[in-house]
């Protein structure tokens, strides 16, 4: 029985185009999708081409963002507001107050003066030996360092009046690292509240800037 030879080549060069094919559109679609992680993973960039030609881009948090500031804690059930912490010079007063939310409680506020250059949103965070975040000691005579205040009703509003101060402390955190703290005209600062509510506490801050 005899073979066509030109049928033989003719399918044997298909086979090749149907092969070639597939490895380029394999090679596209693995070429059209990169990734981009940055260096201290704090976040995750994917880009991939679609139909039109246009390439979209979306962004993932890491575990390791560091959260806005000034930080305030979502869905705390209640309200706070501040007065006097801009344009502040040392010993000047920053006031703040608080209020629960109708149906709500309010059973305390810690405030600190704190560097304004961090999102404070932990316990750790916000003690001064933990976090490395907040003053121990007030930065000049006559003003604040912390506020601690208990409200003997706790279904009313509580006010906070912080006597912030100016200059520069150094410290050592439980881990034994130093700290070093500026409040001042090229410095701002921020006064961060910790406030104590029914079944937890929340964090909320105020910037403050100096003259």
């Amino acid at each position: 029985m005899k073979i066509n030879r030109r049928l033989v080549i003719s399918s044997a060069l298909g086979i090749v185009a149907v092969i070639v094919l597939l490895v380029v559109l394999l090679s596209r679609d693995d070429s059209s999708t990169s990734t981009n992680a940055t260096v201290n993973g704090s976040s995750t960039t994917t880009a991939k081409a679609d139909g039109s030609g246009t390439t979209t881009t979306s962004f993932q948090s890491s575990a390791n963002t560091i959260p806005p500031k000034p930080y305030t804690t979502p869905s705390m059930p209640l309200t706070a507001t501040v007065s006097g912490n801009s344009g502040v010079r040392s010993g000047d007063v920053v006031k703040v107050r608080a209020e629960p939310n109708a149906g709500s409680q309010m059973y305390g506020i810690d405030a600190r003066l704190c560097r304004g250059d961090v999102g404070i949103s932990t316990e750790g965070a916000f003690r001064p030996t933990f976090g490395g975040n907040c003053i121990i000691d007030p930065l000049a005579p006559g003003t604040d360092a912390v506020v601690n205040l208990e409200n003997p009703t706790p279904d009313k509003g509580l006010d906070v009046e912080f006597r912030v101060g100016t200059g520069t402390t150094t410290f050592k955190t439980q881990s034994g690292k130093d700290v070093t703290i500026t409040c001042g005209p090229s410095n701002p600062c921020q006064i961060v509240l910790k406030l104590q509510y029914p079944n937890g506490f929340g964090f909320q801050a105020f910037p403050v800037t100096f003259r």
